[in-house]
């Protein structure tokens, strides 16, 4: 569903499969902070003697807030690329940051792995970068690639994950396929990281080409 901040008219997409039909909630402007209230239009449904569907219970902000699972998510400017970083706080994560931000991403830091679930559950992502060790999980514990690997395909075509980490040969295609990853990177090519993950983005977007430009003719992107 997309709506548009009444004040600065900034225009942002909402989850559709988050929103409850005919229920009403409120949110910020990620750009100016205007609360903004919004309505979902209402389905027309009868009841089983042609009554209607009793409408949902207005939301505030207040209830979104104290949503873990079943949020409607971070709110992004229409065409932003939201890219999430799960990386443990230090240089590395800086410097993919600063990466992220050259090559017009929108940095999403978790604040830990619950947190990172929890967006992952409710918000659309352009991209996952994960550190093969965040929070000393280790790839075949991380619990974020595990939620990502277990996706619905239509969703998880997506998302462009990247795996970072100091056992990998950076973009070789035959270990992200076996790691269910689009892209695998050394971590000891740091100083390449900006042309390696416009490469990384090319070539994923070349292969779902086809796929994205009718999902576009259809209106779902």
């Amino acid at each position: 569903m997309k709506v548009t901040c009444e004040n600065c008219q900034t225009k942002l997409n909402l989850p559709d499969d988050k929103l409850e039909t005919g229920a009403e909630f409120s949110f910020n402007c990620p750009k100016c902070k205007q609360r903004n209230v919004v309505r979902v239009p209402e389905k027309p449904a009868a009841g089983p003697s042609g009554t209607q569907t009793p409408r949902p219970a207005p939301r505030s902000d207040g209830d979104l807030e104290g949503e873990d699972e079943v949020g409607l998510g971070d709110f992004f400017e229409e065409g932003a690329r939201p890219v999430m970083i799960c990386f443990d706080p230090g240089p590395a994560r800086d410097r993919v940051v600063a990466v992220a931000q050259a090559l017009n991403f929108v940095p999403v830091i978790p604040a830990n792995t619950r947190d990172a679930l929890s967006r992952l559950k409710v918000s659309r992502f352009h991209a996952v970068l994960l550190h093969e060790s965040y929070e000393g999980q280790g790839v075949q514990n991380s619990a974020v690639l595990r939620l990502i690997m277990n996706l619905d395909m239509s969703t998880r075509r997506r998302i462009l994950v990247i795996l970072f980490g100091a056992q990998f040969h950076t973009l070789d295609q035959m270990n992200a396929f076996a790691l269910s990853v689009n892209a695998v990177v050394n971590t000891s090519d740091e100083e390449k990281y900006q042309k390696i993950l416009h490469r990384a983005q090319a070539e994923y977007e070349r292969f779902y080409r086809v796929y994205f430009d009718v999902l576009r003719e259809m209106g779902k992107m």
